[in-house]
């Protein structure tokens, strides 16, 4: 009779698990959920993404980084933050921040861009293509502009 007595302790002992790991399981996806990135709604005409958070950038420098599928570069002077196209409107070469000079540089043909992409000089007649910028809290967000 006790083993009878020990099975039964054992069958509750195995659903009490069960319930214990279902709990666990619904409590870790409910708080999962306020532990995603904030999310803007969607603006138009563009939508906005997360790029960095504002500690990524120190001032005067610059970080690149994916969106879309597209390489872009964004600056950091004193308190204005900036995001360009990564790929020169000359012949689509890689574009670099240069620091000192507060400019983009194009690698492939020398085609120089101000902080805002506008043409300085060189073989490009476009400016290159910016993004909206949008700061919420520590958080850097930008959305491509739409014709």
């Amino acid at each position: 009779m006790p083993s009878s007595h020990k099975s039964a302790y054992r069958g509750t002992d195995y659903l009490l698990g069960i319930l214990v790991l279902l709990a666990a399981g619904l409590l870790l996806i409910w708080t999962a959920r306020y532990l995603q990135p904030v999310r803007l709604p969607p603006l138009s005409p563009g939508s906005y993404h997360f790029i960095a958070r504002l500690d990524d950038v120190a001032p005067g420098s610059s970080l690149s980084f994916m969106l879309e599928g597209r390489p872009w570069l964004l600056a950091r002077r004193e308190s204005e933050i900036m995001a360009v196209s990564g790929l020169c409107t000359f012949r689509g070469s890689k574009i670099l921040w240069d620091e000192d000079n507060q400019v983009f540089l194009c690698e492939g043909h020398g085609c120089t861009f101000g902080y805002r992409g506008h043409r300085i000089q060189g073989l490009a007649a476009d400016p290159l293509e910016t993004l909206r910028i949008k700061i919420v809290g520590e958080r850097i967000y930008g959305a491509r502009r739409r014709s």
